[in-house]
């Protein structure tokens, strides 16, 4: 514990929000990965189940099952069936709202992920920079004899960059991974959508 906490002393005041940054960046990684497992095992059963009934049942069965349902697929195929006799563009449109109205809760944090990343390098450079500018303003008082006295300013220098860089790169990994997640999501929503405009068209029930 001893040795952790002078580290963080040694980095310099930069260090502490790199380490909050890294704290807020965790807490949003982990939020964000156990919603995307859960919805992405959701969505794809409820994807799979709409073509089954829509197939097998027809639109006003696929209605009902759709009803009492708030998720991402079926707000957005419960709009196209409700307006299964408009002009297929006209549909279109109308699921392309849908999906924009409901999509910003699917990419919460992703831009503050992103944010915190490039941040922490930002930081550890900035510490880098008031560690040299102590180093110098040793030599200048204290000229190059007093060793222990440089050692501190490199020491903030190094230890800040070192902390940014590692900072950063399990968020940017982590961002990929979640990103990586919600294309799935979305990529299930669009094949969903697909098949619900195709099965119109088949059914001569949108206007062409």
């Amino acid at each position: 514990m001893n040795s952790i906490s002078e580290y963080i002393v040694n980095g310099g005041i930069f260090m502490y929000p790199i380490i909050g940054g890294t704290i807020w960046a965790v807490i949003l990684l982990l939020e964000r990965t156990v919603f995307y497992f859960q919805t992405a095992a959701k969505l794809q059963k409820e994807g799979d189940t709409i073509e089954t009934i829509l197939t097998e049942q027809g639109v006003d069965a696929t209605l009902s099952y759709l009803a009492p349902r708030t998720g991402l697929i079926p707000r957005v195929v419960a709009v196209a069936l409700k307006h299964h006799k408009l002009p297929l563009p006209r549909i279109e449109e109308k699921m392309d709202v849908e999906l924009l109205r409901h999509l910003p809760r699917y990419s919460k944090s992703l831009n503050l992920l992103a944010t915190l990343a490039a941040l922490m390098p930002i930081l550890g450079l900035l510490g880098t920079v008031t560690g040299m500018i102590a180093t110098f303003t040793v030599i200048k008082l204290q000229g190059t004899g007093d060793a222990q006295s440089m050692a501190g300013g490199i020491s903030e220098a190094l230890i800040t960059t070192q902390a940014g860089l590692v900072a950063s790169l399990p968020i940017i990994l982590g961002h990929l991974f979640i990103t990586d997640r919600l294309k799935r999501i979305t990529d299930k929503t669009r094949e969903v959508c697909a098949f619900t405009i195709d099965y119109l068209k088949d059914q001569d029930q949108c206007e062409q």
